[in-house]
């Protein structure tokens, strides 16, 4: 069976720590991805089925849990995708450690190593101000507002209690992750199950998938899960 190539975690260091977020609570070791692992990436990525875009390129996105722009290999591994022939994006807050705006000539070298739109969160800056600093270097193709209609409890990870949200039936559908066969990729090169998959439970890692390929596997996660069922478009719909 094939697989799709859903994020690469390249840093799961988070500049900041919101509280509709699990990332605070995250158990697992931090780190920021090496280049001998993200090379390894773009072979399973090159060996996926993810499908291959305008131009020719297989695209994927370099962001699990974590700020991307954290990792100062970024660029080398934009880089690297773009001559490859694989094409990559990712999302982010925008703000390094002291909640101060990644400077514009970081994005300058992202863009001249390839990277060609972004999608933003603008968790303690403006949408406004995000797009203006970044929009003239690379496209920013959506920007996330941490607004009480777009949040989640992240299949029990987080206590969203204080936000009073409604109750969020399963919809009748299954997981996507289930159905495309798709897993991220955490920054020490373990295989995380789904996007919601903060901890990386499922027990494999690239140099596995890579050696006997891979098939979608419950994890625990699973039995408290209502995400994931359609509600992923913003990464399914460039997969």
């Amino acid at each position: 069976m094939g697989y799709k190539v859903m994020q690469i975690e390249t840093s799961n260091y988070c500049s900041l720590k919101c509280i509709y977020c699990p990332h605070p609570t995250q158990l697992r070791p931090k780190g920021d991805m090496s280049l001998e692992t993200f090379t390894k990436c773009m072979t399973l990525v090159q060996h996926s089925d993810n499908p291959v875009h305008a131009g020719g390129r297989k695209f994927v996105w370099l962001n699990h849990f974590g700020e991307p722009l954290l990792n100062p290999l970024l660029p080398q591994f934009i880089d690297y995708a773009t001559a490859t022939g694989i094409k990559v994006s990712f999302s982010s807050n925008g703000v390094d450690q002291d909640g101060n705006l990644f400077p514009r000539s970081l994005w300058q070298r992202l863009a001249n190593a390839g990277l060609e739109e972004v999608i933003l969160s603008a968790h303690n800056k403006s949408e406004k101000h995000l797009r203006e600093h970044v929009g003239n270097i690379v496209r920013v193709c959506g920007v996330w507002t941490p607004r009480k209609e777009n949040f989640h409890d992240w299949a029990g990870q987080v206590d969203m209690s204080r936000f009073s949200l409604p109750p969020r039936p399963i919809p009748d559908q299954p997981c996507d992750y289930n159905t495309h066969n798709m897993f991220a990729v955490t920054w020490d090169g373990r295989v995380a199950s789904c996007c919601y998959d903060i901890e990386g439970r499922s027990g494999l890692s690239i140099d596995d998938v890579l050696k006997n390929g891979f098939a979608f596997r419950e994890i625990s996660l699973c039995a408290t899960c209502r995400l994931g069922r359609g509600d992923a478009s913003w990464l399914l719909d460039t997969l």
